[in-house]
């Protein structure tokens, strides 16, 4: 399904079965279908499951304009509002939950019901005081680390269903870095620490033990700035753990939501 932004972009989303509503966001590059793992399993459990894919992503519309995290976050409120959802439970991968963090910011925590960070840091950017930054990437370096591939995101091979279905829409839809750079490196710089500090609602990270880009080991740095998170770590499993080990993900995450 598709519907159309105030500024005239028409944006890719699924939404099945009904209950409480989870939305999943995806990370940089990605689509709707990375979430194969959960979409049915959720479904099953009684959940209303709602996908989006960000402009420049996937199925919805490639333009030259709006690509800010800042913008992504309206298009999902926007989507919110027209599906007539209510305090939602909000999930985001990598990008994803940046989005989340920005979401925040614009609406408070209390738009949501609760909210799940997966393996993603509220700030990129490593310093003196803060480890739980991507890869070793600093204000020194920022240039040369940003400009790298993102290779490598996982650690064990991707389910084969969450495969097939993500990779038939690269296909059909291929995703140009070059025309969403100026995304990554809007998203790289953000600080959203801050609004984590703020937030009074459920919060979980779920984290690959293995991923690449985050040092898991630096995770507790999070519970500095609010003791009330949860931090889930998966074994064997990189950046997308929703698409390496479904099964686990899934078992953590509905835990989470029935506690």
């Amino acid at each position: 399904m598709y519907f159309e932004t105030e500024d005239k972009v028409r944006l890719y989303y699924e939404d099945l079965g009904k209950g409480q509503p989870i939305i999943f966001l995806t990370g940089f590059g990605g689509n709707a279908a990375i979430w194969q793992g959960q979409k049915s399993f959720f479904v099953k459990q009684g959940f209303r499951v709602v996908c989006l894919e960000y402009r420049n992503h996937g199925r919805s519309d490639h333009v030259s304009y709006g690509i800010r995290m800042n913008r992504l976050a309206l298009d999902v409120i926007s989507l919110i509002d027209r599906l007539d959802i209510f305090k939602p439970v909000i999930v985001g991968n990598s990008m994803g939950g940046s989005v989340v963090f920005n979401i925040a910011h614009l609406k408070g925590w209390d738009y949501f019901s609760k909210a799940i960070i997966v393996d993603q840091s509220p700030k990129m950017l490593n310093d003196e005081k803060w480890k739980f930054g991507f890869k070793n990437m600093k204000l020194s370096n920022f240039l040369t680390v940003i400009g790298e591939p993102l290779n490598h995101p996982y650690y064990q091979h991707v389910d084969d269903e969450v495969f097939r279905a993500s990779k038939a829409v690269d296909i059909d839809f291929p995703f140009s870095r070059r025309e969403s750079e100026d995304l990554l490196t809007d998203h790289a710089l953000k600080d959203w620490r801050g609004v984590l500090r703020d937030a009074n609602i459920p919060i979980a990270f779920i984290l690959g033990k293995e991923s690449a880009f985050y040092n898991e080991e630096n995770a507790g740095a999070l519970r500095w700035i609010n003791n009330k998170i949860e931090i889930h770590s998966m074994n064997r499993v990189g950046h997308i753990p929703m698409a390496e080990d479904p099964k686990t993900f899934n078992e953590i995450m509905l835990r989470f939501l029935k506690s």
